[in-house]
Order: structure tokens, then C-alpha cells, then sequence
């Protein structure tokens, strides 16, 4: 069964997305944590994302010539969204899943194949974390300060329990957070 994988870039207060910045973009990752994500995102089974960071990545990845290109343009992906079209016409390799996302999700996990990674936008991602549905959280901790945004976990019914796997800082003050739920 493939683990479904969160990758998500977040302030040092919490915040994946705010008026004020979004985290990802607002630190140069550095060629160290450049390659560090390369290695696993080329391995990946699928990439799978909400509509709004669809819609911003399929108008970028397709006509990069950064190194990240190859491994988004070609590896399959899977767009969750009930309201979105024809999504292969835009970035070749993609389809809509418009279903129940627990069932998309386990049907995903059940094909055969590599660990699939979940991009953010933060309601997609937090509507994941409170469904239960992510096997490991990759956080991308940034050396800034929000004060305020949109947290990951703000949809979470109750607290939960993680267990970090791995903690790597990189010299660009990133410090990526590797955490896998406790099931207690």
C-alpha cells in the first residue's frame, strides 16, 4: 500500500498561506534543499493537489526549465476539485478526482506503485489532516514570522499525536520536520 506524503512549506508561528506572504516562496530554498526535495520528488507515484494550487502550478511546471520540471510534468497527478474541467488538456498526465475524498484517497493508496506526495494549498491539506488521510508530514519550517495566515491543521476535530521521524536543517535556516501519526 503507498503512503500519501504532505509536503507543505510553513512559517516558524505556523501559518501556511497568509496576506502577508506565502511561506514557500518567501526564502530561497538554497542548493542543498533543492536537491534534498529533487531525490524524493522524482520518486514519487503521484502528485496530488486541491484546484488552487493546480491551477497556479499547471501554468508554471509546463513551461519551467527548472530541474523541479521534469518530475512535476511527468509524473502523474490527481486534482481534487468538483468544480474544475478537463484538467489533461492543461498539464498533460492529470486527472480529476471528484468523489468522496476518503475514497479517493484509499482507492489511490491501494494502486499499485510509489509513495504519492500532496501538495498543499492549506484547506486541501488541512481537510486531508482532518480526514485522517496522510501518512507523513514533510514541513518545510521557514526562518519567517507571519503573525497571522492560515494554519495547517486549523480544521483538525481534535489534537493528535505525532512522531518525528526526522528533523534536517539546511543553510538556508529551512528546517524540514519529518512526522508520522501515532495511531494510539
Amino acid at each position: 500500500m503507498r503512503d500519501v506524503i504532505l509536503y507543505m512549506s510553513m512559517s516558524l508561528d505556523g501559518f501556511v498561506d497568509s496576506d502577508r506572504g506565502h511561506p514557500g516562496v518567501a526564502i530561497p530554498e538554497g542548493a542543498e534543499l533543492k536537491q534534498w526535495k529533487l531525490d524524493r520528488i522524482s520518486k514519487a507515484g503521484a502528485h496530488l493537489m486541491g484546484r488552487v494550487t493546480y491551477q497556479q502550478m499547471s501554468s508554471y511546471w509546463p513551461q519551467s526549465d527548472d530541474p523541479y520540471a521534469a518530475p512535476m510534468n511527468d509524473t502523474p497527478k490527481v486534482v481534487f476539485s468538483k468544480t474544475l474541467g478537463d484538467a489533461e488538456a492543461t498539464w498533460p498526465v492529470t486527472q480529476v478526482a471528484r468523489g468522496d475524498l476518503a475514497a479517493e484517497i484509499a482507492a489511490i493508496k491501494a494502486a499499485p506503485g510509489p509513495d504519492v506526495i500532496v501538495w498543499g494549498g492549506g484547506r486541501f491539506a488541512g481537510a486531508l489532516a482532518a480526514a485522517d488521510l496522510i501518512d507523513e508530514y514533510r514541513l518545510f519550517v521557514q526562518p519567517l514570522v507571519l503573525g497571522q495566515g492560515r494554519a495547517l491543521f486549523d480544521q483538525l476535530p481534535d489534537s493528535r499525536r505525532l512522531s518525528l521521524v526526522e528533523a534536517v536543517s539546511f543553510p538556508s535556516g529551512v528546517v524540514v520536520h519529518v512526522y508520522r501519526p501515532q495511531h494510539i
